[in-house]
């Protein structure tokens, strides 16, 4: 019996213009956990400048900050997310956890053969 399943990849916009997709709900998670953009993008194979790029993009597409980034270096510094950027990354991934629970159920109805 041949199986077939629904995939589908979700992103954000605002005005048409990108705000984020899985990659960036990644770096949010790893800026979170890491509590640095340095050590995000490491962890993600992203160069800086694109990861920056990405994070100034998101902001300024959006009209909101969602981090925070403090100077000083290692012992001073560091990044971590506002409160906006805490609730874009707990209302996506509640989003996607509906949605991927959606999408397979519809699936098995529609495409069981």
């Amino acid at each position: 019996m041949t199986r077939l399943e629904v995939k589908s990849k979700t992103w954000i916009e605002a005005n048409g213009k990108f705000i984020i997709g899985e990659g960036g709900i990644g770096l949010l998670e790893a800026i979170e956990r890491l509590g640095s953009i340095q050590l995000a993008a490491k962890h993600l194979g992203w160069s800086y400048r694109h990861t920056w790029g990405y994070l100034k993009n998101m902001e300024r597409n959006s009209g909101m900050q969602f981090i925070v980034a403090r100077h000083g270096g290692t012992a001073r510094g560091g990044t971590e997310l506002t409160p906006e950027g805490v609730k874009l990354l707990r209302e996506y991934r509640r989003f996607q956890k509906e949605l991927r629970t959606t999408v397979k159920r519809r699936s098995r109805l529609l495409f069981s053969y």
